[in-house]
């Protein structure tokens, strides 16, 4: 049995200690609770839309170290599960504008990295999303003509064409879409960086218990922690899966897991052997998708598979040791790459929780006066969530702009039936997925 780091290989590529833990009280401008990316990212547009404003943000642990610090590092205009989705909430027009404002973030997050000196490893070299089967061929032909429906032109190429960006016997057809690749770990570090070196205030291992008004309707709040409190008019609630653990998101939000291996740094000898001259990453047309990638150090990570949801302990972290997911990963590694097949060592195996909403959208808006929430990325927020800043810190600042107005603010959230209702509807639906994605 293979030997695996049960460990996040993000986060073992820069050093990083927890610091400005909460202790006492305090009074500031703004709160957001979570300093992941979306919650980085509002603070980010807070401060240089208002730099006079004072902003704390508190984090469970370490700021970019749950979801954001976890995720595959694939930059992708995609809001929710896919295009038909979003079309299918929300109507072509409003669908358009939203992948648009999406897709322009994409390349705002390379400005940011150039201008801040940031070294997110981002490669703007966009990725491909391949056709394994005749159901898969026919989700890329009806994406298309639902993006020639919202004015984008796309192509899909057969499978000698594809295999000229990448060789793989299984695919048989794909599309190029615009998108980039970074390392998420350090493209949050590198902006927790930026944010102290604003003037914001981020305390980590600070988690928080609940969020209290104080006084009539329209009041401040009150951030609550074990050790102190944080008192502002305006609080951000950015936790991604972690919402679940608020009343008000309770039934809005399933923390679910997904499963990554990581190899070894591959040598020249075995680079040789698989024709991938740009490093495009790669995303299978299918709703329980697998992706791959490079990392900077030329390793490869092979993600994905079914996403997994654990209702009785949906945060232990005892869900990373579970061989039977990384034996299905490894096997269909080996389908998708058999000249990797044999000598490819994984030595990092880990699961990440991603949050899932019952309209596979992302939500954004505000609670009560005072109140704004972002959340429900499906997977696909390393692009989004800077879109939600933007959204978010116009929340806060009560403007009516292009992102405020979007779709996908203060739209109605859809509700999960209460437990254990949701685990066997969960299990249903995850089949009916997988026969769909097989199905021409």
């Amino acid at each position: 049995m293979p030997h695996y780091r049960h460990e996040v290989y993000w986060q073992t590529t820069e050093a990083a200690e927890p610091q400005d833990a909460l202790t006492g009280d305090v009074d500031c401008d703004v709160a957001i609770v979570g300093a992941g990316f979306t919650g980085m990212w509002t603070a980010y547009g807070l401060k240089k839309a208002r730099p006079d404003l004072d902003i704390h943000l508190l984090d469970a642990d370490l700021a970019g170290g749950a979801a954001s610090g976890t995720a595959d590092g694939f930059v992708t205009p995609t809001l929710g599960k896919d295009l038909d989705q979003l079309i299918r909430v929300y109507g072509e027009q409003a669908a358009a504008k939203a992948s648009a404002t999406v897709g322009r973030s994409i390349l705002e997050i390379g400005r940011f990295c150039r201008r801040e000196k940031v070294d997110a490893e981002y490669e703007a070299n966009d990725y491909l999303m391949v056709a394994l089967n005749d159901g898969q061929l026919a989700r890329l032909e009806h994406d298309r003509k639902l993006a020639l429906r919202l004015g984008s032109e796309t192509k899909i190429m057969d499978a000698a064409e594809a295999r000229e960006y990448v060789d793989s016997p299984q695919i048989r057809g794909a599309v190029r879409v615009g998108g980039a690749l970074v390392n998420p770990f350090k493209l949050a570090r590198g902006l927790a960086r930026t944010l102290r070196g604003m003037g914001v205030t981020i305390h980590e291992r600070s988690p928080v218990l609940r969020v209290d008004q104080t006084g009539t309707a329209g009041g401040p709040h009150t951030v609550v922690t074990a050790a102190g409190q944080v008192r502002a008019p305006q609080v951000v609630l950015a936790t991604s899966a972690s919402q679940y653990t608020f009343p008000e998101f309770r039934r809005t939000v399933l923390p679910m897991w997904s499963y990554v291996l990581i190899s070894e740094p591959l040598t020249e000898e075995q680079l040789g052997r698989v024709h991938w001259p740009g490093r495009e990453g790669i995303v299978e047309a299918k709703t329980f998708l697998h992706c791959a990638r490079f990392t900077a150090d030329n390793r490869l990570m092979w993600a994905g598979g079914r996403a997994y949801y654990y209702p009785r302990s949906p945060f232990d972290r005892a869900h990373h040791d579970n061989e039977a997911i990384y034996r299905e990963l490894t096997g269909s590694f080996g389908r998708f790459f058999p000249a990797w097949r044999d000598d490819v060592r994984f030595s990092f195996a880990y699961g990440g929780v991603i949050d899932i909403t019952r309209d596979m959208m992302p939500h954004f808006g505000t609670l009560r006066p005072g109140l704004h929430y972002g959340y429900g990325y499906c997977g696909n927020g390393i692009a989004a969530t800077h879109t939600g800043g933007r959204i978010l810190r116009d929340l806060v600042l009560g403007e009516s702009t292009d992102y405020s107005t979007l779709a996908l603010v203060d739209a109605p959230r859809p509700t999960f039936p209460p437990e254990p209702i949701s685990f066997a509807g969960y299990q249903v639906l995850s089949r009916v997925y997988e026969w769909k994605d097989k199905r021409p």
